[in-house]
């Protein structure tokens, strides 16, 4: 009766707080925009991601890449893909100065570089609608903000990916209320770093990326500076405008996760036990229906689905099916985390030591 209990009103809160989730708005003319997108041993997403943003580019927009000493062909391939197109840019990265992170330095670099009043900053594993500029202009006037992001739509071509990838769009659906989205306090930020358009004075203001120089999870403490210092960021819906390929490989999405799962949840074991604790009740409703089948069980096992079922609709998610494994998956993960954090192991990621 409890787990029965329990699950409804996940299913209710989930419901709710997708109806929040607002879309992107039909598109408007892009003011004068800099497009800043940080490479490093992005040589394979550099065909598509070029492609992309030659057909979606706004006639005020300028893309700037900031090529991060790859250990692969990402300048050669950026070189080839662009063939001398006036509306790109390539930077050559600078060494890595000692307490910055690779991608918030890159992203600081972008951002000193360039002049724009507007910054969209995009990772290189993303491609884009020719529209998706324009309504994310248009979106950024409706909402009133000055800071923009959303979960993009991911492809999933590994079985780790399909089960862990799609947990982005259900941590949101069930821990942010998205009715709260434009708080100005930083136990709501809530962003990705894949898609994120701000105004530069107000990023100037909270200090840009200067100031979360070490962070590795720079989308949300960036969104938690904005909110410090008062301003209006807002979390929507950005899918199908965007799609982002994380990750190629079962190890890429296991390390890619890794290094961030515990850090957004600011390394609390609190807040850890929290999300074992809600996942865990979700899990045993599957456990409980498994070893002692009756009508509560199959109900609260039929919530479960349900919520994600909803989420992977709003998202274009196609795996709500998989959904115990991924529970089964993403404990693991936060579990992995954890115990490397407690046993002070660092990650490795694109070829560089992390904490």
């Amino acid at each position: 009766m409890i787990i029965f209990s329990l699950t409804l009103l996940m299913l209710v809160f989930t419901l709710v707080n997708l109806f929040f989730l607002r879309p992107l708005t039909t598109p408007v003319s892009a003011p004068p925009t800099a497009v800043c997108i940080p490479l490093r041993n992005e040589e394979r997403n550099v065909p598509k991601l070029i492609a992309s943003l030659k057909s979606a580019l706004p006639a005020r927009c300028h893309v700037y890449l900031y090529e991060d000493r790859s250990e692969d062909k990402t300048y050669d391939a950026l070189i080839r893909e662009i063939d001398g197109d006036e509306r790109f840019t390539i930077f050559r990265g600078v060494p890595l100065p000692q307490g910055w992170a690779g991608k918030v330095h890159a992203c600081h670099q972008l951002a000193s570089r360039t002049a724009e009043p507007y910054l969209l900053f995009l990772d290189a594993d993303v491609t884009i609608d020719p529209t998706f500029i324009g309504r994310m202009h248009g979106t950024l006037i409706r909402e009133h903000a000055v800071f923009l992001s959303g979960f993009p739509r991911f492809p999933t071509p590994t079985w780790l990916g399909k089960l862990l990838i799609p947990m982005q769009h259900v941590l949101i659906a069930q821990h942010l209320p998205l009715f709260w989205r434009k708080v100005r306090h930083p136990a709501f930020a809530a962003a990705n770093g894949m898609n994120v358009l701000v105004e530069r004075k107000s990023y100037d203001d909270v200090g840009g990326h200067a100031s979360i120089h070490d962070s590795l999870i720079d989308d949300i403490d960036l969104c938690r500076e904005f909110k410090r210092r008062k301003k209006v960021t807002s979390l929507v819906q950005v899918s199908p405008y965007i799609t982002c390929d994380m990750y190629a490989t079962n190890e890429e999405v296991w390390n890619g996760f890794s290094k961030n799962v515990f850090k957004g949840m600011n390394e609390s074991v609190g807040i850890a036990l929290y999300f074992f604790m809600y996942y865990g009740l979700q899990l045993s409703a599957f456990v409980a229906l498994l070893f002692r089948p009756d009508l509560m069980s199959l109900g609260a096992v039929l919530f479960v689905l349900l919520a994600r079922l909803a989420i992977d609709l709003k998202s274009g998610g196609r795996f709500f099916w998989l959904h115990p494994f991924s529970l089964v998956a993403y404990l693991a993960l936060l579990s992995s985390a954890v115990i490397r954090k407690w046993r002070r192991q660092p990650i490795t990621w694109k070829g560089r030591m992390y904490p």
